[in-house]
């Protein structure tokens, strides 16, 4: 059968999906369950930027764990209030940044200038005329902004933090200024205070979200509302939509939640059976691990790839719970070899091993008893090390890019 005949043949056998991308990382639905409340206070802290523009600059920081809908709420929020400003006509809008795709200042800032000036150039500008094009936009125009700085844990731990200095400090040097910039600051844990400089710090830790993991039921009830919009009427079942619940309440994750339910219609759609019962979602558990997701690893560069593979290999060679930074360090030297990369310094690394551990893939601990000395202990606790060894081998050979709906 030639090629275009096996897309042909497998774009006329039916779908489980109404519609898939409902359940993609990036779809933001109209409502979130369970999260109303976090959005009204989100809403309220802004009230005053709202009814008065220019006034006065709001700065929050919304923390939680991975799939407690942190990105989820910013992002609503953004597109409730343009629409809302719209229609009041407040010069307003709202961009979102991810400080993990975007990983300096320079790219940051160009991220949010040329929401402005489409054309901007590819080179040759300073993250300081960046800034100046930035505020003299601001002016000229009477716009105000509303900034998220998503995973703003990897701003703050890079030399780039001076960027929020800058954000939050925009016009100290006037007099009655215009105030046209507000920040939200989306992080994962309150480690933040402990990286930033007291000035900054002062400007951010009034305004404090914290979202609490899902619950068993509220993950049942964002299940439910997602399988709604993305599947056909009667495909999941009961029993399937409440041990997708019961398995992602281990860790209150509603991200993983929608990537079990999404793999449990593959599996089924693979099969041409059109009813996604427990047994397709128990097959999908067993394909995709919680800690070990397309998001994870794809914002990671090659040599922080290699870094984490080396630490895999470190563990899977050794019978111990935890290896030494420097028994890591001993097989990245081979490692770098085999991909035919320079070996970066200690101090890099141990720039990459807190950018791991920002992403949930390995735990820290300083060693005890039985260690001479006092070093940083690694380990991998709920991620088989020969299980993440080949992911990132298969990624590193097949190149960095992952596609959209490649979860693994």
């Amino acid at each position: 059968m030639r090629p275009i005949d096996v897309i042909e043949d497998e774009m006329r056998q039916p779908s489980v999906f109404k519609d898939e991308s409902k359940l993609s990382i990036d779809y933001i639905p109209p409502t979130l369950p369970h999260r109303e409340n976090e959005l009204r206070t989100l809403t309220r802290m802004f009230r005053g930027v709202l009814s008065k523009p220019g006034s006065m600059s709001v700065r929050v920081v919304i923390t939680g764990k991975i799939g407690t809908g942190k990105t989820a709420i910013t992002k609503l929020f953004g597109s409730k209030v343009e629409r809302y400003a719209k229609e009041k006509g407040i010069n307003l809008s709202y961009i979102h940044v991810n400080c993990r795709l975007e990983r300096t200042e320079y790219l940051i800032l160009r991220s949010i200038v040329s929401r402005f000036i489409p054309n901007l150039p590819g080179r040759g500008l300073s993250p300081e005329e960046l800034f100046k094009i930035l505020m003299f936009k601001l002016e000229q125009e009477g716009l105000n902004l509303i900034i998220t700085l998503d995973e703003a844990d990897f701003l703050i731990r890079s030399s780039s933090s001076d960027l929020i200095y800058k954000l939050t400090r925009a016009v100290d040097d006037r007099l009655n200024p215009k105030q046209r910039i507000s920040l939200i600051f989306v992080v994962r844990d309150t480690e933040y205070r402990y990286l930033l400089d007291s000035s900054t710090l002062s400007t951010l830790q009034h305004n404090l979200i914290r979202l609490s993991k899902y619950s068993y039921e509220e993950l049942l009830d964002i299940i439910k509302a997602r399988v709604e919009e993305a599947f056909f009427d009667g495909v999941v079942g009961e029993e399937a939509m409440k041990l997708v619940a019961e398995i992602a309440s281990k860790n209150g994750d509603a991200r993983y939640a929608l990537e079990l339910i999404w793999r449990a219609g593959k599996i089924a759609e693979f099969s041409r059976v059109y009813k996604i019962t427990p047994e397709h979602v128990r097959q999908a558990q067993s394909e995709i691990h919680p800690m070990v997701r397309k998001e994870n690893l794809c914002f990671l560069s090659k040599p922080q790839k290699v870094f984490l593979l080396s630490i895999a290999r470190a563990l899977k060679k050794s019978d111990r719970a935890y290896v030494t930074f420097g028994e890591v360090e001993s097989i990245y030297k081979v490692t770098c070899e085999e991909y035919g990369l320079k070996a970066r310094k200690h101090t890099q690394l141990w720039e990459y091993l807190k950018i791991i551990e920002e992403t949930g893939l390995v735990s820290l601990r300083l060693s005890g008893k039985g260690i001479k000395g006092r070093t940083t202990l690694i380990t991998l606790e709920e991620i088989p090390a020969k299980t993440l060894e080949n992911e990132l081998i298969r990624l590193l050979e097949g190149g960095d890019k992952v596609e959209s709906y490649e979860y693994i």
